[in-house]
């Protein structure tokens, strides 16, 4: 009776144990969850303060004055966030050029726009080799993704206002 019963337990033990690995994407009513990189809509068109509280104190911050740009007479900030996973350029005090970079564990597909805290959409542009290119997302004039040249994405490129 020992010998089965002793089996028996540590099936049950297992078989109750409902914790779930941090590394597998959660399930509920037949739509899988993305983990989000940044909600987007959380920074974009946002103060410097704002976007502080949401990616922490930034890193560095420096002057930007880059000709062709609405930076070329008042000098725009650029600040980095992150070990420089994100660098935002704040247009008129705003975070209006975003771009997240590290994200090579990311396919380079039009789904991943879900990492960015945004619904799912079709893109304006996609050459799967190279570049997917969204407009006009959730006020979001721009939403690029580069690749890496092997499938995944190498940096997303964002413009929330200025073309």
């Amino acid at each position: 009776m020992k010998k089965i019963l002793f089996p028996l337990i540590i099936v049950m033990f297992f078989s109750c144990n409902n914790t779930k690995s941090d590394n597998v994407a959660i399930v509920e009513k037949g739509i899988t969850q993305k983990q989000i990189v940044v909600d987007l809509k959380l920074i974009a068109g946002k103060n410097k303060i704002e976007v502080d509280k949401v990616l922490g104190k930034s890193d560095k911050v420096e002057s930007f004055s880059a000709r062709s740009t609405p930076c070329k007479n008042t000098p725009c900030e650029k600040a980095y966030y992150q070990k420089d996973k994100f660098e935002i350029i704040f247009v008129n005090g705003k975070a209006d050029w975003i771009t997240i970079n590290n994200l090579l564990e990311y396919d380079l597909t039009e789904d991943n726009i879900e990492i960015l805290g945004l619904q799912f959409t079709t893109s304006y542009f996609n050459n799967p080799q190279n570049l997917i290119r969204w407009k006009n997302i959730e006020n979001i004039n721009e939403i690029n993704f580069f690749s890496d040249g092997s499938g995944r994405i190498s940096y997303a490129y964002i413009k929330v206002q200025t073309e």
